[in-house]
């Protein structure tokens, strides 16, 4: 009823408007017909009335009148608004349980989609054409999706096959400067596209629910293991990491896809991290922050697009941020992204529930 009143509020303002307006015009002709009954009355019948009294009677039939009046003009005023109200709570049911319906739809996560049986014509065929539209978008959606899949499939074997050919090329003894140089380019623009096509086939793998298994994640313990794998990749850009965790956070999830998230977070902060400076990964009990130093803010409106370009300076496969937003998504975690005082800052809403049952401290400025 709250969504049908927003419907029916225009239309009832403006009737009850005109109601309104009606019913003061109407008052003064009903005292102008009655006046006029009134004196001819008293003229038929020859009788003679002081002004005194003539006035008296005169505001009683106003009186009169207008109680009459407003007192029947409420009454049919409220009865058509209560019977507008319930007729229109009929008529419009069915059109509010079919908006219900494709407002929880969710395409990456289809399933059968039903509307309900209904005797009025427009909605019977509104819901068959919604029904059609949501079968042929669900059916173009899938196709894309087995596309992608088949195709990364189907490119590893080839990419596998070049790159073992490039790797031979190399180590061949008979290059010239020149063909080092073309062979070596061709082989790192090949490992870019191997790059792609594992992110395409791993998006492809979540959004297909093929990463069903959960279990209870040692957060902090995951973490802290991804950033020493990230060592030797920091300190080769002369960069500094610093880790604050409280630990014992647990998250439930796919081990799989947590430590995905993590290295794609880390990468993203390196990569856009000027050398000299500092990156810092602060976990507390529902939050992973992960900041960098930078001299301009990301693209935010292709910061979580596949292919999207974040930086003209630092290009990546931009799949990256993409498979980040992806799995936040499957388990309702919340990312946002800020740039202020030249310091890039990701943070991680992880939503959960519960918090260990022990004393925390926290591990401040040690760098891993």
């Amino acid at each position: 009823m709250g969504n049908m009143s927003k419907l029916l509020n225009r239309s009832l303002k403006k009737f009850i408007i005109y109601a309104g307006l009606v019913l003061v015009c109407s008052i003064p002709v009903y005292y102008a017909i009655i006046s006029w009954l009134w004196d001819y009355e008293l003229n038929e019948h020859n009788i003679v009335l002081t002004a005194e009294a003539d006035r008296e009677d005169s505001f009683r039939i106003i009186i009169a009148v207008t109680v009459l009046t407003v007192l029947f003009s409420t009454l049919l005023l409220g009865g058509f608004i209560l019977l507008n109200r319930r007729i229109s709570g009929r008529l419009w049911q069915p059109f509010y349980q079919s908006l219900s319906k494709i407002k929880n739809f969710d395409l990456s996560r289809p399933g059968e989609i039903t509307f309900k049986e209904t005797d009025i014509d427009e909605f019977r065929e509104l819901n068959q054409s919604l029904y059609k539209l949501i079968a042929g978008n669900v059916a173009i959606f899938n196709q894309q999706k087995e596309f992608a899949d088949n195709a990364s499939h189907e490119l590893q074997t080839p990419l596998a096959v070049i790159q073992s050919q490039l790797d031979l090329l190399l180590q061949s003894k008979s290059l010239s400067g020149e063909q080092y140089v073309i062979i070596e380019d061709a082989h790192k623009a090949l490992a870019r596209v191997s790059r792609i096509n594992k992110n395409l086939l791993l998006l492809t793998k979540i959004e297909n629910s093929q990463f069903m298994d959960k279990e209870m994640i040692d957060l902090s313990g995951l973490l802290e293991k991804t950033i020493s794998i990230f060592i030797n990749f920091s300190e080769a850009k002369q960069l500094e990491i610093k880790m604050g965790a409280m630990p014992g956070v647990i998250v439930e999830g796919n081990k799989i896809l947590v430590e995905i998230l993590l290295n794609n977070l880390i990468t993203n902060a390196i990569r856009h991290s000027p050398p000299n400076s500092t990156i810092s990964i602060t976990l507390s009990g529902n939050s992973l922050v992960v900041k960098n130093t930078g001299s301009a803010a990301l693209q935010q409106d292709q910061l979580f697009k596949r292919f999207g370009t974040t930086s003209s300076k630092t290009p990546g496969t931009g799949l990256g941020l993409a498979l980040v937003k992806q799995i936040c998504n499957r388990y309702n975690w919340k990312i946002a992204y800020t740039f202020n005082n030249y310091q890039h800052t990701f943070s991680l809403d992880l939503n959960l529930d519960f918090l260990p049952n022990r004393v925390v401290t926290m591990q401040d400025n040690n760098p891993v």
